[in-house]
């Protein structure tokens, strides 16, 4: 497939904004849209289609503006999309958006302004509503950015601090030093580069809502491999204690039996993926064994005994 490219007359812009995407016709046009109605207009939009088969394409070029750098390519994932999208983006600041998204109308004026009064913090993120397929407010759905400073801890393993994609801007030089997306994770690709920039940063947080998160079919938990899922987990807590090997290991072992409990309590509610809930439940004990008792009560009444009998076995071997 070759590029199709259109460049924007302006040379340095403050933003580049990338959106990868991939058969999103559906929501790509309401994406590019909220972008290009933004308050704050000194912004080039990198938009990289990643191998689509729907009309994404035709969609993404009936937009006419010089802001607009249009780029279609053979599928890689949108890793690889985004760190394309950020070898050639020219702005002083990075933003993202995912094309199923989109932008409230004052985001960029709001953490251009941000950034310029805090020039110490190399990224910042902010609160995000999220809405259904449709459009509409999901009134207890909503993302809070309050955690800033030095917050390693709270983002490493995306609880208790959860930063959203498209809520974030960071400067160009950030990315410099800590290099860009992993290509090899389909899954917490956004949290290992929060985590990257956490330990060398400090983070800035505006409570203000800046973005519409959307929740449809494509991206529920439901709708998802359970086994991808897992290996991303495995992947993600090897990387982490391979790379961070320099942090305390009672941390990363708290964390890494979190994160496993997280999925396996989320898996456990899809009758069909018990069986994987368990596998991940077993792995959050390995990591920390006295945390059996509150993962069973977090677990609820229904499934207890179940967890209590998948567990016991080994949980007697570790503390014989």
């Amino acid at each position: 497939m070759s590029d199709d490219i259109s460049q924007p007359t302006k040379a340095n812009p403050a933003i580049s904004i990338i959106i990868p995407t991939y058969n999103r016709s559906a929501f790509i046009g309401e994406a590019i849209d909220s972008v290009l109605q933004q308050t704050f207009g000194d912004f080039e939009l990198i938009v990289i289609d990643d191998g689509s088969t729907d009309e994404t394409g035709e969609i993404v070029g009936r937009f006419e503006d010089n802001r607009l750098i249009f780029i279609q390519q053979e599928n890689a994932g949108r890793s690889a999309a985004r760190n394309r999208a950020i070898a050639m983006a020219r702005g002083k600041y990075i933003a993202f958006l995912d094309s199923d998204d989109t932008y409230l109308r004052d985001k960029l004026e709001r953490q251009v302004d941000f950034m310029e009064r805090h020039p110490g913090i190399g990224m910042m993120y902010t609160s995000a509503q999220c809405i259904d397929a449709d459009g509409n407010i999901l009134k207890n759905h909503i993302y809070v950015a309050a955690a800033s400073g030095q917050i390693y801890r709270q983002v490493a393993f995306f609880r208790p601090v959860t930063i959203t994609l498209p809520t974030v801007m960071l400067r160009r030089e950030v990315l410099d030093t800590v290099g860009g997306f992993d290509e090899k994770m389909e899954r917490f690709e956004d949290t290992d580069l929060w985590r990257r920039i956490s330990k060398r940063y400090e983070v800035g947080a505006l409570a203000y809502p800046t973005c519409l998160l959307r929740t449809h079919d494509d991206n529920t938990l439901r709708t998802q491999n359970p086994v991808k899922i897992a290996n991303a987990i495995e992947y993600y807590v090897d990387k982490i204690f391979r790379e961070d090997a320099d942090m305390d290991s009672d941390f990363l072992r708290e964390g890494a039996s979190r994160l496993y409990e997280y999925y396996g309590l989320a898996f456990m509610t899809v009758p069909a993926w018990r069986r994987q809930g368990l596998a991940l439940l077993r792995k959050s004990v390995e990591f920390s064994p006295k945390r059996v008792g509150a993962i069973a009560v977090t677990a609820g009444i229904a499934t207890l005994r179940t967890l209590k009998n998948a567990l016991s076995k080994q949980f007697r071997t570790k503390t014989a």
